[in-house]
């Protein structure tokens, strides 16, 4: 395979044809050909699947057997190939899932955007195997003027200027509004903070990256001091914690958990391999924000690096690898209880209480009634569809 720097060679090696005849319409197919389709799909997943097979054993030779020899200060403690038995998963399943010992936090957030108002809704829940703990909620109304000025005239000129001023930072060349990082953020917030502060089980489980992006940029003073304050307690004075991504990025770590065998994982790293301290001297540089927050965060950054150990599991014989986060401390113990967990859905091998934690989110907080409920109230205010956008009515 070649390497090259020009980009229509590295699309010729990724796709198996050069762009020039992609982009030759007399090369397009049929829209309805189907079999044509089938028989291309098939035999392109045929082969990549046979590559994935040839490669298991030598990543399992080499890379596996050299885990345990890592010398770098970014090396777990825990670093190595493990397998459980059956009898270690119902220990996991007796001593700390079905008992009520492990609890799971996920959160959903529901929108909506008019040129009156932008409403925000975000639902945590938290949930054990012994049933649900709770559910909270926290809405968001925002308009661009509140104030009711005595002078129309200048009501709707300060209205105008505040539109005007959105608008503009909507339209940031590489960026969105601040606003909607924080509310993404917020939900991120909530979903840690119920795991610190509402939980009182032993483990506790997260869905996604325990360090998400949108905390460790500064957004508003408040929301970065109390994000950072929530994750310290996580990792430096709970510990206990195991965090499962749904679609993780990094195609290395996943090639390397299709080797693994059923009941394997694998503890790999830690997170100062992917914040190095020239990625963080980068990073102070590009944020934005207030100088002490930027601080704040790089400090928790250099020290949270190490602490917080990445692998990979495979539950069942179908299922595929799932990367994982926890303490270095407890990273074998986690892995374990994510197994334990992802067994229970073998062909999914995902942990079944996170899917718990979000069917249960879904539910309480679904976009159907939190939509229903804003129509019914532009209906009640007499404007029933002037300010709903187009998706909002579209049949």
């Amino acid at each position: 395979m070649r390497h090259s720097d020009n980009p229509a060679d590295e699309f010729a090696d990724a796709f198996g044809e050069p762009i020039s005849q992609v982009l030759d319409m007399g090369s397009w197919r049929d829209g309805g050909d189907l079999a044509g389709f089938y028989d291309q799909t098939r035999a392109q997943i045929a082969d990549a699947v046979a590559q994935e097979r040839r490669i298991r054993e030598p990543i399992r030779r080499e890379v596996f057997a050299a885990l345990r020899n890592g010398n770098s200060r970014f090396t777990p403690r825990a670093a190595g190939l493990y397998r459980m038995t059956p009898e270690q998963v119902r220990e996991v399943h007796c001593g700390l899932l079905f008992n009520g010992a492990t609890e799971c936090c996920d959160g959903t957030r529901v929108e909506h955007e008019s040129l009156l108002l932008t409403i925000v809704q975000i639902g945590i829940t938290l949930v054990a195997y012994r049933g649900s703990t709770g559910t909270w909620v926290q809405r968001l109304y925002r308009r661009d003027l509140r104030a009711a000025i005595a002078d129309p005239v200048e009501e709707a000129l300060i209205l105008l200027e505040q539109r005007g001023k959105r608008r503009r930072g909507a339209e940031e060349p590489g960026g969105e509004p601040l606003t909607r990082l924080i509310r993404r953020a917020l939900m991120e917030y909530a979903e840690r903070a119920a795991l610190v502060q509402l939980s009182s089980a032993r483990w506790r489980m997260g869905h996604g990256h325990p360090l998400p992006a949108n905390l460790i940029i500064p957004t508003t003073p408040q929301l970065v001091r109390a994000s950072l304050q929530v994750l310290r307690q996580l990792i430096f004075e709970h510990k206990r914690f195991v965090f499962v991504p749904s679609d993780p990025a990094d195609r290395l770590l996943l090639t390397i958990g299709n080797a693994l065998y059923p009941l394997e994982f694998a503890v790999i790293g830690t997170l100062a391999d992917s914040y190095t301290n020239e990625y963080l001297d980068r990073l102070a540089v590009n944020q934005s924000g207030h100088p002490a927050e930027r601080d704040m965060i790089q400090t928790f950054l250099r020290e949270a690096r190490f602490e917080v150990a990445v692998g990979i599991y495979r539950a069942g014989p179908h299922a595929p690898p799932r990367l994982f986060y926890a303490h270095q401390d407890y990273a074998c113990e986690a892995a374990a209880l994510a197994i334990a967990d992802s067994l229970l859905q073998p062909y999914r091998g995902f942990p079944m209480l996170i899917d718990l934690a979000d069917t249960v989110c879904r539910h309480v907080f679904d976009s159907g009634s939190f939509d229903s409920s804003i129509q019914n109230a532009y209906a009640v205010a007499g404007e029933p569809t002037r300010f709903l956008g187009e998706r909002d009515t579209r049949r």
